[in-house]
């Protein structure tokens, strides 16, 4: 009894994340084959926090930690760079003590260097005079 109430509890906490992690999935859906640089700016209310984006296999699972961005005021970045190819499944993960929840829009940039994909990381405490 207690082994299938243990196990009902793990298998509803792991629904749960899936959940939650399921808003913030994005796919790589820009106009180059390959990218090799994923850029993360902070354009929250929020400083001071940790973000990672992690690759995620076809079942949506996690496959690897893809990179952990330290950001600090608005309009700070931070970057990671690996190569990935379009049509790769990412999602963003915040810490769990995260105050508030996120909103994103993704941007594609074609660099010298680099073929980027940028988030930008949004929160709703914008506010906007209606005046």
């Amino acid at each position: 009894m207690k082994t299938r109430f243990l196990l009902c509890a793990l298998v509803g906490s792991f629904l749960s994340l899936v959940q939650v992690s399921a808003k913030n999935i994005f796919v790589v859906e820009g106009p180059e084959e390959v990218y090799n640089r994923i850029r993360v700016v902070n354009e929250t209310s929020q400083t001071d926090f940790t973000c990672r984006i992690v690759k995620l296999s076809a079942d949506e699972s996690t496959q690897q930690v893809y990179g952990v961005f330290n950001l600090k005021g608005r309009d700070d970045e931070d970057s990671v760079t690996d190569r990935f190819p379009r049509g790769t499944k990412f999602a963003i993960q915040m810490q769990k003590d995260f105050p508030t929840e996120i909103s994103y829009y993704i941007e594609y940039k074609d660099c010298p260097l680099f073929d980027v994909v940028i988030v930008h990381l949004t929160d709703p405490s914008t506010e906007f005079n209606e005046d």
